[in-house]
């Protein structure tokens, strides 16, 4: 495997203390702004839950629930009846199986219907402050345009890579510095590379 460390290093130098763009209190709060994430913008979950943890704040209040509770404060969000569903499944197992807390720990978090891998380290890095690889879109389309990991990477490869090279207490740091790099400049479909500080690094860049 390459030497990454300078180019680690370089990338947590220009972002050194990224945050999610999803708001959140709790882990609670993120777990139930990630499940409303999927497929669509950060912006828009944002303006729903401000409404809508003020009202309901804690999966003992969610677990009472019926999905069309929650219509007038997330209706604007793509799949929200399926999304409110799982929301409220997901409360209601916390609060049966876990005492109304969230799990701290990858293997119990991923048994809650909803979280998959990226919410689980999203969850363990954001909110519990444990190191994490959070593997989004973002962080996959970067690490593969780095060559940090091969075009065809799937995202436990990225993951493990990525842990490999990076020191512990720097993985989520890092991962929410590829994140904001693919948002900020390294587009899907036209990355700004003009404006990227680390182009003299990337494969992509190089092979233009």
């Amino acid at each position: 495997m390459n030497d990454f460390s300078i180019l680690v290093s370089k990338i947590l130098q220009i972002y050194p203390d990224e945050k999610l763009d999803l708001k959140f209190k709790n882990p609670f709060e993120l777990l139930v702004a990630s499940i409303l994430a999927a497929q669509s913008k950060d912006e828009v979950v944002n303006s729903c839950t401000e409404n809508l943890f003020q009202k309901f704040d804690s999966p003992e209040k969610f677990s009472k629930l019926n999905p069309e509770d929650l219509k007038p404060y997330i209706s604007r969000i793509n799949f929200w009846y399926k999304k409110a569903k799982t929301i409220i499944d997901a409360s209601r197992l916390i609060q049966k199986n876990y005492g109304g807390n969230v799990p701290d720990s990858y293997e119990e978090l991923i048994k809650i219907k909803g979280v998959g891998s990226k919410t689980a380290n999203m969850i363990l890095g954001a909110a519990f402050g444990k190191p994490a690889v959070i593997t989004d879109t973002h962080v996959q389309r970067v690490s593969k345009r780095l060559g940090i990991v091969p075009q065809d990477a799937e995202p436990l490869e990225i993951e493990e890579t990525i842990k490999k090279i990076v020191p512990e207490e720097n993985l989520t740091k890092f991962s929410l510095a590829l994140m904001r790099h693919g948002k900020k400049i390294c587009h899907a479909k036209k990355p700004n590379c003009s404006a990227c500080d680390i182009k003299n690094y990337c494969e992509f860049f190089r092979s233009q």
